[in-house]
């Protein structure tokens, strides 16, 4: 057997007030499902990482409480209640730079830095409408802890958050103009499992987590007036939240040398899936 080593109680309480800290934060704001990697402290206390990661993901999300107004030649015309839907297949792209420390043996701490990019179609109007973002800004950030070990077998916990914002144009062949479309969004990732040493340099990890998402969508179009001839400019607007919360995700880390490690993921829940790469690099 093992040595099995248990966390001090101090350093669990630490971690789970800053998860329901970070929940809260997470419920008053406002998507792409971020890298977790392996869901246990990776760096020795005083050590810093760095690297790159990218992740793709795919997920239906719930577009609720929508408004309209309408404004004739800049003057306030009507306004009223849009319906509620579903926006099927919101597909980002995500690369970051990742910048970590570690207090202790059993603690991480990072923060992120990159672009996003995004798509979905045919959802809003129905009318065989593509959406494409411009490259845009994401950020991020989270903990890591590990709360047991025994040999080649380590259980902890994660948590991360991330926001970004997505602008870029709807349109339909048979449409005049394009909408201009502003989504702002922020998840909430958690996650408990293990990491489990196979082999010298191969480690395996998974676990399940949840999934929180939060944000807003903005639809606003121009377009000629039929009665009067002026210019009718329309603003449509829903809160977002996700379409599933619970998940699961496993992947695998190789150390490609002896401070510098590559992980690939798969993420799924009800309404979404992902796949993560990094490449990190600890002095």
């Amino acid at each position: 057997m093992g040595t099995i080593t248990f966390l001090a109680s101090r350093h669990k309480i630490g971690f789970l007030s800053v998860i329901f800290t970070m929940f809260g934060l997470s419920a008053s704001t406002a998507v792409a499902l971020d890298p977790m990697g392996p869901p246990v402290a990776g760096m020795d206390a005083g050590q810093m990482q760095v690297g790159g990661e990218y992740s793709y993901s795919r997920m239906d999300l719930e577009l609720f409480d929508g408004r309209w107004v309408e404004y004739l030649d800049g003057v306030f015309s009507a306004a009223g209640t849009a319906m509620d839907f579903d926006l099927k297949d919101f597909k980002a792209h995500r690369a970051y730079v990742n910048v970590g420390f570690g207090p202790t043996d059993y603690f991480d701490v990072f923060v992120r830095l990159g672009g996003t990019e995004a798509e979905f179609g045919d959802s809003i109007w129905l009318d065989q409408e593509d959406f494409e973002s411009s490259t845009d800004v994401a950020i991020g950030g989270g903990l890591k802890a590990t709360f047991y070990e025994n040999g080649p077998l380590k259980i902890g916990g994660l948590v991360q958050a991330n926001w970004s914002e997505y602008n870029g144009t709807l349109f339909a062949s048979d449409w005049l103009a394009a909408d201009h479309v502003t989504i702002e969004i922020a998840e909430v990732q958690a996650a408990v499992g293990a990491a489990f040493t196979w082999a010298e340099r191969f480690t395996v990890y998974g676990g399940p987590f949840v999934h929180f998402v939060s944000g807003d969508l903005d639809d606003t179009f121009s377009e000629v007036d039929g009665g009067t001839g002026g210019l009718l400019r329309s603003e449509y607007s829903w809160e977002i939240e996700e379409d599933s919360i619970f998940g699961g995700y496993f992947g695998a880390n190789v150390d490609l040398t002896e401070n510098c490690s590559f992980s690939v993921e798969y993420q799924i829940t009800g309404a979404a899936d992902a796949v993560g790469l990094s490449l990190l690099w600890r002095n």
